[in-house]
């Protein structure tokens, strides 16, 4: 039997350190309220990230993050020296907190996975496959020395961008790499599932070696598979295995990570098809994921990002944060599209929604039922990764004299609800909002006014509609259609339907600070 009300949560290797200050003897207490957050937030499986190039306890194996740190040097100090100035002060804090914890005895994840305990939550690690957090520069803070003094193991050696330079799993070192901080992993610490997240980085391979790539992976996934069972039996409770994949099955597959057939196998018990980084993602096809995966027994989560994003922008990137309504909406969308759960990444407490909002939002996102009831979005946005060689173009900005576009937006509310259509259009100087129109499955929408916008460093005009219940169709893409009225094209650049309960629907609104 597929479980239900399940809502896994990613915890990053910095987060904590980074944002929380560890006096003398306080730790313990310190990491305990910090756990117990997420289980008052409803949470039921806390995956703890360990390591992402460094661990962020003392390893046997791999440099932890204060290898070569001098806590009583000068910023000047080698470990410190490419850091922008700017930089420095949170870093030093960071690693300051990472070496207060393990000076007062406390092992981080140790401590994490009784908490977890403590609070019902099943206790998962997390590990990076491949991160390429700074890769562009070698004497950035964060690298392990296997990475940097291995550049002949980097998948493009001669390439000087964070991909190239991701290590390559053709090499039998590399893998070798990775599968002691797997066993160092299981023999230390008692968790219920481990992790291996290959959404940072996926990129694996040789650029062109994909295919051969994906054998190499599948036979070493099968190693890993025997570690993880043979800890199982010493331990006396099933270890699950997971992993994050870019949220198309031919993508992943095209990079090397045949997700659905390490499932068939029976290599893995939970698959999080997900978005990279820059975006959310609300139609991942995670229908398509699940009739490919046919009768296997294993867990299809719908992996959520915490940005959003309609278009890839220089000026958007990483500026914008998800809105509950919009995280409630593609938490809905996965689930009703197949998903038996709902996994949450970068979606660190308490956001910039403040602790009421983010408790309130995340209890609702393990329950289809419980969403369809709270106010929501579905946003038009684009996929973050595709596959090499892949010829991709994003719907927005979409430009022309009538626009038509098709999206899913999720379980239709009945009749008493009411709906939005929200369009962001160019706002410039001389440039003022043309006269539109708006139409849902060919049924015209009501102007509801414009008003100015700043999303990012992107200054837009948002208009909107309000949307008759009855225009939308019950099953199936939605198709929206925009007219300009004036001289010249429109350009939409962002397009949003929200959902609001109306006064007379018993609904439980998101929580206000």
């Amino acid at each position: 039997m597929r479980p239900v009300n399940q809502l896994f949560h990613n915890e990053d290797c910095t987060q904590f350190f980074w944002t929380q200050t560890i006096s003398d003897g306080t730790a313990g207490e310190a990491i305990d309220r910090y756990v117990d957050v997420m289980a008052e937030a409803g949470v039921t499986d806390f995956v703890l990230n360990t390591a992402s190039q460094c661990t962020l306890y003392e390893s046997r194996v791999w440099d932890s993050f204060w290898t070569g740190y001098d806590p009583d040097g000068p910023d000047s100090q080698p470990y410190l020296k490419a850091l922008p100035s700017a930089g420095i002060k949170a870093w030093r804090k960071g690693i300051g907190a990472m070496l207060a914890v393990h000076r007062q005895g406390i092992d981080y994840p140790a401590r994490v996975i009784q908490r977890c305990r403590h609070g019902r939550m099943a206790p998962w690690i997390s590990l990076r496959m491949n991160d390429c957090h700074g890769n562009n520069n070698p004497d950035l803070p964060g690298h392990g020395s296997f990475w940097k003094n291995n550049p002949g193991f980097y998948r493009n050696p001669g390439g000087r961008s964070n991909q190239d330079r991701c290590l390559d799993y053709a090499h039998p070192e590399v893998r070798d790499h990775y599968m002691a901080i797997i066993g160092e992993t299981l023999d230390r610490y008692d968790i219920d599932g481990l992790e291996l997240d290959f959404m940072r980085e996926p990129y694996l391979f040789k650029p062109g070696q994909e295919r051969e790539g994906a054998l190499i992976l599948a036979e070493w996934l099968r190693a890993v598979r025997k570690r993880v069972d043979a800890s199982a039996s010493k331990r006396g409770h099933h270890i699950r295995l997971g992993v994050r994949v870019p949220s198309r099955p031919d993508v992943s597959s095209a990079w090397g990570l045949d997700a659905v057939a390490w499932a068939k196998e029976g290599l893995i018990d939970l698959l999080v098809p997900t978005p990279r980084w820059d975006t959310i993602e609300f139609d991942m096809p995670v229908r398509q994921w699940r009739e490919q995966l046919g009768a296997s027994k294993i867990i299809l989560a719908g992996g959520l990002e915490v940005h959003y994003m309609p278009y890839y922008n220089s000026r958007l990137e990483g500026a914008l944060v998800v809105t509950p309504e919009q995280a409630m909406g593609a938490a809905l969308m996965a689930l009703s599209e197949g998903a038996d759960a709902v996994y949450l990444f970068n979606y660190f407490q308490p956001m910039s929604w403040g602790l009421p909002v983010y408790l309130s939002t995340l209890k609702a996102m393990a329950s289809r039922d419980e969403l369809k009831k709270r106010p929501r979005t579905v946003s038009l946005t684009y996929r973050d990764i595709t596959a090499p060689g892949e010829r991709y173009k994003p719907t927005l900005p979409a430009t022309g004299r009538e626009l038509l576009f098709a999206m899913k937006a999720g379980p239709i509310p009945d009749s008493r609800w009411r709906a939005e259509l929200m369009l962001w259009l160019p706002r410039g100087k001389d440039r003022a909002l043309p006269p539109l129109e708006a139409f849902m499955n060919g049924k015209p929408c009501e102007f509801g006014g414009a008003s100015p916008k700043k999303a990012g460093m992107l200054f837009v005009y948002e208009a909107k509609f309000n949307v008759p219940m009855s225009a939308f169709s019950e099953k199936g893409l939605q198709e929206i259609k925009v007219a300009g009225r004036g001289p010249g094209d429109l350009t939409i650049q962002g397009l949003n339907i929200t959902f609001r309960p109306g006064a007379d629907v018993e609904s439980k609104p998101v929580a206000q600070n």
